[in-house]
């Protein structure tokens, strides 16, 4: 980098404007004391790590931690070592000062003296040639060019271009320590060492003296912009006009950048965004010098603190290293035993010591606040910023505003009222004897017409015209278990021990049912009639009152008091702490019942003590006239001012971490695959929120697993069990302790590799397995089927048998026998006689007809059913010889396959019928057959070119000559197959009979490797 470089002042102001317009608007309240802030300690039991030396915060949300053990880094929860490579030097795990920009980078130096910068994106870079002999860093300030400089107690150096250079006398330096360097708002380089402050003047590339003093101060910033020198003793402010760049004008100084705070910690005291200064040199304990950074000359903190916090033994350690101020305002404390952190709570407590108990509070006219407490009998007066004074004319038991606004004081036998300055007293009421006696009252009320009093001896009392009048001198409703007044004079509500409320107007009463308000807590009548109760909060709407509905069903849970200020807003005091409810969130859950009502709750994160007071059955919230608000809670009274509620607009960087897979963690990156059998797993997720992270709202999916949003509320883990394995996308989004929702939501893309059986190579063995199971039960099942077929025909053949010899014994005996009888008798009619010309030839035919039974009994016998050729050409040229117009034609394709039995049979009787009906009918010159052998079928085709067929013939619809028609379809479907018959009137009829090869062919399917043969005529 070039020192002598000049640079346009119009940027810096542009810069350093935008950096303000950046920054939060949360701080700390100097008007609060230290007793008085959040105060969390973390030491080695709560994961913390000692000996912590420096800490800064990156613009993602994160507070580092450099340490004598290595670094750290804390997301308000928990504490995670970052793991540095160590590059050969295992003392660079002790650090000794940390540095960030507003890139994302971290700058780290080591005690050996070496730098690196840990980059945003988590790349780690070591800076060359710096080492030990540069000496030990003091303070880094890196320039908006990309050098740095470098503070060590061997001098000023700049690194730049891969290289650090030593500043010294040819730039202005001495050969001296450089305590501190400083880079402000306006660009310019100061570093200061014994001999005084010096500036770098760009132009001339050498540093000028600014002030010339022996110095062993560190240089530090107040918001308004001006320089510093702090050695922790005494802090001496830089004279603006020294420190304002050449030409620039005091009018138009430029307050210090947003994030001057946040990127270092800071040895000797740190000034927050109200001015007021840190610092742990008083000389041992914290304190803080209100607007200490508004002095405009030198001051000593031990003389001039305002507020000390002694011993340091309330902190993690007596021994505090450095202060920072991180971006959402909260002080942190680095010590030899851990960390601290100072953070403003929303309530402040008002201080009336712990043994007051149960409270009442009023204000007067003058504009004061007044508590009493029961048991003790003491009236306070109190005032923010203030402890409480205590009244101690007399003792006073409660305290309550009349309708005019005096000041109701009730002591043990007068109330006395202040009005104005002014004060009357006014007597209570005898004892039940008669006699006075000091009473303890246990509640005041003013409804505009009676002022009443209850108290243990003489029970609810009211006081009309100058006189105290029993409760059965009123019209009241019996068991009154809790009374406020109404909105108007004499009007008064009452809820009485059976969970009804009742109106008293003025005598006139009204009830109505509150029982599912469960104890009746409070009753405010306002704008709104609003009664609370131990089961929530209910609204008076019509005839009845309606439950109002909220997210969370105990936010509502014991209502005890409620404010309305002056914009509308509802200020409600409950079990949980305190409920603001605006304005246009109170109507819209007034005017539609089915909606939610929307509210903010102040709780123990905020200095809440307890939950709302409900003992002494009286309001809990009273407001006061300059428009802050006080509430009695179990563990004492809580102030806060609405007006001064400082919202926190920091939005953290919300990232994935890691993902938990059982003993085995990994680290959260873009193709992250995780090994096989991952099915439970526990995401790691955060947004580093330091001031309240516990309010710190996520939501997480998992696509694929979750359709909606989870919510998880504060916790930063999500859980996962079963999953399967996949590509996985993980998404999570936050929202920070005020609702603020960060800018991007976080995703993580991984992967689960499945096991061997949940691959898909598992998978397909597992398809390829039961589809051989299932081929194997086919197989199964079809040898069942055949042996049952085979048995079938065994008992048709027997049969057939049965019948072949029935019919050759008996009938064609029989024949035979009456045959050679009418041969005898022929034989003795003359030869030329006519009868016996007669006879003879019907002797000849019943001769015939003998021999073809015989035939057909052979035939019956053994059938020749595996030989459908010789079948097939028997009957053809037997039909031929009988047809002698029609020639017959066989042929055969394929090599010959032997049949299954009943295949061969049924094809038989389906090749005769068709060829019957082609010689008979079809009127054809040539019928052929044919035996198609193929691997996956046997065909048997009879096809003729004679007249054809109709539609309706060929189904045997419309002529009975075609009855054969349906047996052979019956038949081919007996064999397995199906029958085919296609013809046309003038185009030939062809009968096709296709059986699948497993069934048509003894022994199963034809082998591959019989080839198809050509065809063959007979």
């Amino acid at each position: 980098m070039n020192v002598r470089r000049g640079r346009s002042w119009r940027a810096l102001v542009g810069a350093a404007m935008l950096w303000l317009a950046c920054a939060p608007a949360a701080a700390l309240n100097p008007d609060i004391r230290l007793d008085d802030y959040n105060h969390a300690s973390w030491t080695a039991r709560d994961g913390a790590p000692g000996e912590v030396k420096s800490l800064a915060q990156t613009p993602d949300g994160w507070l580092w931690l450099g340490t004598t053990t290595g670094l750290f880094r804390f997301d308000g929860v928990r504490f995670e070592r970052y793991v540095l490579p160590i590059n050969g030097e295992f003392a660079r795990r002790r650090i000794t000062e940390l540095r960030a920009q507003d890139n994302g980078d971290l700058w780290i130096s080591y005690m050996v003296g070496s730098l690196s910068v840990l980059h945003k994106d988590g790349r780690l870079e070591d800076l060359p040639a710096f080492d030990s002999k540069n000496g030990r860093v003091m303070t880094l300030a890196p320039d908006s060019d990309g050098g740095v400089w470098i503070a060590s107690d061997n001098g000023l150096f700049l690194h730049a271009h891969g290289q650090p250079r030593k500043i010294g006398p040819d730039q202005g330096l001495p050969e001296l320590m450089a305590k501190s360097v400083l880079l402000d708002q306006y660009g310019q380089v100061w570093t200061i060492n014994a001999l005084g402050l010096y500036r770098l003047d760009r132009a001339t590339g050498k540093f000028q003296q600014v002030l010339a003093q022996a110095n062993d101060a560190a240089l530090i910033q107040s918001p308004d912009g001006r320089m510093w020198l702090a050695d922790g003793q005494r802090l001496q402010p830089v004279p603006l006009a020294l420190s304002l760049p050449p030409g620039y004008a005091p009018a138009r100084a430029l307050p210090r950048s947003a994030g001057f705070n946040p990127a270092e910690s800071r040895w000797a005291g740190q000034f927050d965004r109200d001015g007021n200064l840190w610092t742990q040199h008083c000389p041992q304990g914290l304190c803080v010098v209100a607007r200490g950074g508004q002095r405009q000359d030198a001051f000593t903190p031990v003389r001039d603190a305002t507020d000390t916090l002694n011993p340091l033994t309330q902190m993690s350690a007596r021994a505090a290293n450095v202060i920072m101020e991180d971006r959402e305002g909260n002080i942190w404390i680095a010590t030899q035993g851990g960390l601290d952190r100072f953070r403003e709570n929303r309530l402040i407590p008002a201080r009336v010591p712990l043994s007051a108990g149960i409270f009442s509070m009023a204000g007067d006219t003058e504009g004061g606040v007044w508590a009493t407490t029961q048991n003790t009998a003491t009236a306070w007066r109190l005032a923010p910023g203030k402890a409480p004074q205590e009244e101690r004319s007399q003792p006073f038991s409660v305290v309550a505003n009349a309708r005019d606004g005096a000041l109701l004081l009730a002591g043990r036998r007068e109330i006395e009222r202040r009005l104005h300055g002014q004060v009357s007293k006014i007597p209570l009421p005898p004892g039940p004897d008669g006699q006075p006696t000091d009473l303890d009252v246990l509640g005041l009320q003013d409804d505009g017409k009676v002022l009443w009093m209850a108290a243990s001896k003489v029970g609810l009392m009211g006081y009309v015209d100058g006189r105290w009048l029993p409760r059965s001198a009123f019209t009241l409703s019996p068991r009154i278990f809790l009374g406020a007044p109404g909105r108007g004079a004499g009007q008064r509500w009452h809820a009485t021990a059976d969970g009804m409320l009742v109106f008293n107007d003025n005598g006139k009463m009204t009830t109505y049912d509150g029982r599912a308000l469960g104890l009746i807590t409070s009753i405010t009548a306002g704008e709104d009639v609003v009664a609370g109760g131990d089961q929530g909060l209910a609204v008076l709407q019509g005839q009845g009152f309606r439950m109002l509905k909220t997210d969370r069903p105990d936010a509502l849970v014991n209502i005890s008091g409620m404010a309305i200020t002056a914009d509308g807003d509802r200020w409600l005091n409950g079990a949980k702490g305190v409920v603001h409810v605006r304005r246009d969130d109170w109507r819209d859950a007034v005017d539609h019942p089915d909606a939610p009502l929307r509210y903010e709750l102040t709780g123990a994160l905020d200095g809440y003590p307890g939950q709302a007071m409900v003992e002494n059955r009286l309001p809990s919230v009273f407001a006061d006239r300059a428009g802050q608000l006080w509430f009695m809670a179990s563990g004492g009274i809580v102030r806060l001012a609405p007006g001064q509620i400082r919202r926190n607009g920091f939005k953290p960087e919300v990232r994935v971490l890691r993902i938990d897979a059982g003993a085995t963690s990994y680290a959260a990156k873009a193709g992250l695959r995780l090994p096989p059998g991952s099915q439970d797993l526990d995401i790691q997720f955060t947004a580093p929120g330091l001031g309240k992270p516990e309010a710190m709202r996520f939501q997480y999916r998992l696509s694929g697993v979750n359709g909606d949003w989870q919510e998880a509320g504060g916790r930063r883990t999500a859980y996962y069990t079963n999953l399967g394995p996949g590509s996985y996308s993980f998404r999570v989004r936050a929202w920070n302790d005020d609702g603020v929702p960060v800018e991007q939501e976080a995703l993580l893309e991984f992967e689960i590799a499945p096991t061997f059986v949940q691959s898909i190579w598992f998978k397909l063995l597992c398809v390829l397995a039961a589809a051989g199971l299932l081929y194997l039960l086919y197989l199964h099942r079809m040898r069942v089927a055949v042996e049952r077929v085979a048995e079938r025909m065994h008992v048709r053949m027997a049969e057939r048998e049965r019948i072949a010899r029935t019919l050759h014994d008996t009938f064609l005996q029989s024949v035979q026998a009456i045959i050679l009888r009418l041969d005898v008798v022929v034989t003795t009619l003359p030869q030329d006689s006519a009868a016996r010309k007669a006879l003879e030839p019907i002797l000849d035919n019943a001769s015939d007809t003998v021999v073809e039974g015989r035939d057909q009994v052979h035939e019956l016998r053994s059938g020749r059913i595996d030989d459908v050729e010789r079948a097939a050409r028997e009957a053809g040229l037997q039909l031929e010889s009988e047809h002698p117009g029609t020639r017959f034609v066989l042929m055969v394709c394929g090599a010959r396959v032997k049949l299954d039995a009943l295949v061969a049979e049924e094809a038989c009787e389906i090749g005769r019928e068709a060829m019957r009906n082609a010689f008979h009918h079809a009127g054809a010159a040539q019928v052929e057959v044919q035996l198609i052998y193929e691997r996956e079928h046997f065909m048997l085709q009879v096809v003729d070119n004679g007249k054809g067929m109709t539609a309706a013939e060929v189904q045997g619809e419309n002529s009975p000559r075609h009855y054969g028609l349906v047996g052979m379809r019956e038949r081919a479907a007996r064999a397995g197959g199906k029958l085919d018959i296609d013809s046309a009137p003038g185009k030939g009829t062809r009968v096709t009979l296709t059986v699948p090869a497993r069934l048509a062919y003894a022994g199963g399917v034809r082998r591959w490797w019989r080839r198809r043969q050509h065809p063959k005529a007979a």
